[in-house]
């Protein structure tokens, strides 16, 4: 499925050997979900590292309040479900397939034996992990410092494939907590300064350099 991937880190498929991914997903039973099926619930116990083979997975939590925040949208060759097998966590968020959906499931034993006899695995799990804690922590960082329109630009320009980015206004407000309502005006804001062009389902990005230097002057941090 093609689409947004809210989430500033490379996939496992693509920090491995050539070959090693195939091999970790051929250990792990398949699983097919239909769209909007539950994937897993905030809570579950069940261990195991789950690899998106096709498809997409929405990553999020609902409020008591009937809100939900996304977290992210994972596409193929990402995985989720590393703390369970390294903490013996419970999961900590609702993850539902947005579209038809393949995730190959590697329990903690399977895993286990092919991280034995492939030691680049568990460097590329670490390697993963610490990417996205960094991407957290900046995200965090920006949600107490940022205008929305600055927050929604960096996401734009870190998420952006050649043709911009694919996203819903419903997404992109689940992402950030806030109403369609703010997400329309912060396009809107972002598209009079000629940042973004809005399309249908899909937000382009004519002048990145431009962009990035727009956000590089407000972040009002030093660059890392």
């Amino acid at each position: 499925m093609a689409g947004l991937v809210f989430l500033d880190a490379p996939g496992l498929a693509s920090m491995l050997p050539p070959g090693m991914f195939e091999r970790l997903c051929a250990s792990g039973t398949r699983m097919s979900y239909a769209e909007g099926a539950l994937v897993q619930a905030r809570g579950d116990a069940r261990p195991g590292l789950s690899i998106i083979r096709d498809g997409a997975v929405q990553i999020g939590n609902p409020g008591l309040d009937g809100s939900f925040v996304i977290t992210s949208i994972l596409g193929p060759g990402h995985c989720f479900g590393e703390m369970t097998l390294f903490a013996d966590l419970p999961r900590t968020h609702d993850a539902v397939a947005k579209g038809a959906t393949l995730i190959d499931l590697v329990s903690p034993a399977a895993y286990e034996r092919f991280a034995e006899a492939n030691p680049a695995l568990t460097r590329a799990i670490m390697t993963m992990m610490a990417r996205r804690l960094y991407a957290l922590l900046e995200f965090a960082d920006d949600l107490r410092r940022l205008p929305l329109r600055v927050q929604l630009a960096k996401l734009l320009l870190a998420t952006a494939g050649e043709d911009g980015v694919t996203a819903t206004h419903e997404e992109l407000a689940a992402r950030f907590g806030v109403s369609r309502v703010a997400i329309g005006t912060a396009l809107r804001g972002l598209e009079k300064d000629q940042l973004v062009r809005r399309r249908y389902g899909r937000i382009e990005l004519p002048d990145r350099p431009s962009l990035r230097a727009w956000i590089a002057d407000r972040t009002m941090l030093a660059p890392v």
